[in-house]
């Protein structure tokens, strides 16, 4: 398998390609992928995906025909806008999904997604890549929704000062 990034200066292009994503989206996502999630990759540009927090990116394989898609993911505002991925069903259960999003918070730095409590093959893929949970809220269609985010990288532990009024040394010599 093979990941790899989807930019193309040249819009008539790029269109084509968007609208063959979009088509992957919709018969692969499961019904799963937000309408929002899709309206905002429908409207991409090749500018905006230039942009900081911003990434298109597909897992494909090898094929008879030549390579073939297994996978999408797009992300744009770091997740807050959106964060999609989609496996073809043939790819599924063997990490090409955690493989995209691992492939996209290594490329971003930073990442968030929104999903739904029921969705446990998705639930699964960020746990795996890393993400934890942070919230829980409503999603779109009022199903509890978990907002998982990338950890901060670790830092050092923090400096516990003495309070006022507490000892600073139990044996005085």
């Amino acid at each position: 398998m093979q990941i790899s990034s989807i930019y193309d200066t040249d819009p008539g292009r790029f269109k084509i390609r968007l609208a063959g994503l979009l088509e992957f989206l919709r018969k692969y996502g499961e019904q799963r992928i937000t309408l929002r999630g899709c309206r905002v990759l429908s409207r991409l540009t090749p500018e905006q995906l230039s942009q900081p927090g911003a990434s298109l990116l597909v897992a494909t394989v090898r094929g008879q025909n030549g390579r073939q898609l297994a996978g999408v993911s797009f992300v744009s505002g770091f997740g807050k806008e959106a964060c999609l991925v989609a496996v073809h069903p043939l790819y599924r259960n063997r990490h090409t999904g955690t493989a995209l999003l691992t492939a996209q918070l290594e490329r971003l730095g930073s990442l968030e997604c929104a999903v739904a409590s029921d969705n446990a093959a998705s639930l699964k893929m960020c746990f795996n890549t890393g993400l934890v949970a942070v919230a829980l809220t409503s999603g779109p269609t009022g199903k509890p929704t978990l907002l998982l985010r990338s950890q901060l990288l670790p830092s050092r532990p923090p400096i516990i000062l003495p309070q006022e009024g507490e000892l600073l040394c139990q044996n005085p010599s």
